[in-house]
């Protein structure tokens, strides 16, 4: 089946998405608490709902999606992500969020599923990182999907400032102002304890 009207439809939803959520912590200042927005899912055209893919449905996502990026993005990764899902699509490569902000409360509960999920907070530390941790909750991380384009983010995400900064999660991109100054990734980290901080 041909689904390059969805790809075209992707290509011009997602820079949108970023726009808005570069206008909207603009006006706020901040990432909103007021309570997760719809998943992020609802609001992108790919087939599978709930799951990235460019031609039809992918693995199943390890991460769950949560609150409309929109709602509490820093503006930098807002920005950063539009032109970085414009160049993947010129590379043909359709870049897909599958999560982004989240409020404090939906990652705490992320992290007791995981602590439940390994059986012990211990281990699903390594997995999910406490609120006051986590880069979703700063507005900092994006969840990406389809691995050939997050091989293509980590590949060139660097001159965006979009690091994959967690060896074991593929799908996981943070923004700093200073990497994307610089044009260079600190590598990810094969310990949590060593994941970088919100440091700006």
């Amino acid at each position: 089946m041909d689904r390059s009207p969805r790809r075209g439809v992707l290509a011009l939803l997602l820079p949108a998405t970023a726009l808005a959520a570069a206008l909207l912590w603009s006006e706020r200042g901040q990432a909103t608490t007021d309570g997760p927005g719809p998943p992020i899912t609802a609001a992108l055209p790919w087939p599978g709902r709930g799951r990235a893919t460019t031609d039809g449905p992918g693995p199943p996502l390890t991460v769950p999606p949560t609150s409309v990026a929109a709602t509490g993005l820093h503006p930098g990764l807002g920005r950063a992500l539009a032109a970085a899902v414009s160049a993947a699509g010129a590379d043909g490569h359709t870049l897909t969020v599958t999560s982004g902000f989240r409020t404090a409360d939906e990652q705490a509960r992320l992290l007791a599923e995981a602590v439940d999920e390994h059986g012990s907070e211990e281990a699903a530390l390594h997995w999910v990182f406490p609120p006051e941790r986590s880069m979703h909750v700063q507005g900092l991380a994006v969840d990406v999907g389809d691995g050939p384009a997050a091989d293509w983010l980590d590949g060139h995400g660097a001159a965006y400032g979009l690091c994959r900064t967690l060896a074991w999660e593929w799908w996981h991109f943070e923004w700093r102002a200073a990497w994307e100054t610089t044009g260079t990734c600190p590598g990810p980290v094969d310990d949590p304890a060593a994941a970088p901080g919100a440091s700006l």
